[in-house]
């Protein structure tokens, strides 16, 4: 894993997730060996799952990196908006890991009750990944 300021997790084909950073435990309140026994339907807010799901599905068969803009639950069962941008990660022998970084999409003061329960902005994909660039190497891994 790699220290910055985003949540980062890495999770297996089939969505289970196998490493996460400290930023993503904390945002999630959560400790490691928790999210370890979670997988990313289980941390997905249920109404978001369903386009969550498609392009996961997209990603697995085409190699598709997608950015999303979801709510994750928390351990108190609150709710946090959060932009995900989510890729497919291959080891020396092939074997794919779904990578994705995770920034809290926090609302500007005063425009909290305004957004009620709408999707906050995002960065758009040319925005995060250019923040992005300097961590994945030009072969998809992470620096």
């Amino acid at each position: 894993m790699i220290n910055q300021p985003f949540g980062q997790a890495l999770a297996d084909e089939t969505g289970r997730i196998t490493q996460v950073n400290r930023v993503l435990c904390d945002l999630l309140g959560l400790d490691v060996r928790a999210l370890l026994e979670r997988g990313i339907h289980d941390i997905t807010h249920y109404e978001d799952w369903p386009g969550n799901g498609q392009k996961l599905d997209r990603l697995r068969k085409q190699d598709e990196p997608f950015t999303i803009v979801k709510r994750y639950v928390r351990a108190d069962g609150s709710m946090v908006w959060v932009q995900n941008y989510v890729s497919m990660l291959r080891d020396a022998e092939g074997r794919p890991t779904m990578s994705a970084l995770i920034r809290p999409v926090l609302p500007a003061v005063g425009e909290a009750r305004r957004w009620g329960e709408a999707k906050p902005p995002a960065l758009s994909p040319t925005e995060l990944h250019a923040m992005l660039r300097p961590r994945i190497g030009p072969n998809g891994v992470l620096h």
